[in-house]
């Protein structure tokens, strides 16, 4: 009489397997490579511009972002002046520059009276841009660049230096 199944040891070695293969999985997504977080707070930005011009279209009031040092404001323009919807930490970790008409802005710990990008009514903004640096050492090897090409649309590239 032959009993068909498998053994202990036929078992406990596909459980090992399992497991050795879900540690290497989860470590594989955890060290994503530096251009990939780049890429994720670039979409994660431009989600938020959209997000805060269509609150602009919908209330039919100008609404802003502002960053500091450390903190993103969000704020709305009501009565001629710029008052504040929500602040949060900044959704940026990494090095990164803002530049407005092509100058880069310095980031004070408080905000300023202007914010950096402006949503008008129409859902159009400012031309501005946001700059991830790649440094290899000392030196920047590659920016990713996220930009207004017109007054309703973002792009992002990589820019070789």
């Amino acid at each position: 009489m032959k009993i068909s199944g498998f053994t202990l040891m036929e078992i406990l070695l596909v459980v090992v397997i399992i497991g050795i293969m879900s540690v290497m999985g989860v470590n594989l997504i955890n060290s994503q490579s530096i251009e990939r977080q780049i890429l994720n707070e670039a979409a994660m930005l431009e989600a938020q511009v959209n997000f805060i011009c269509d609150q602009s279209i919908l209330e039919n009031r100008a609404h802003g972002i502002e960053w500091t040092e450390n903190d993103q404001w969000v704020l709305k323009h009501q009565s001629g002046d710029w008052s504040l919807v929500e602040t949060t930490k900044s959704s940026f970790t990494m090095d990164r520059m803002i530049l407005l008409n092509g100058l880069e802005q310095i980031l004070l710990p408080d905000p300023e009276e202007l914010p950096h990008v402006i949503c008008q009514t129409d859902g159009s903004f400012n031309p501005f841009e946001v700059k991830w640096p790649v440094f290899k050492g000392q030196k920047v090897e590659s920016f990713y660049s996220l930009k207004s090409e017109t007054p309703y649309q973002l792009t992002g590239a990589w820019v070789e230096k």
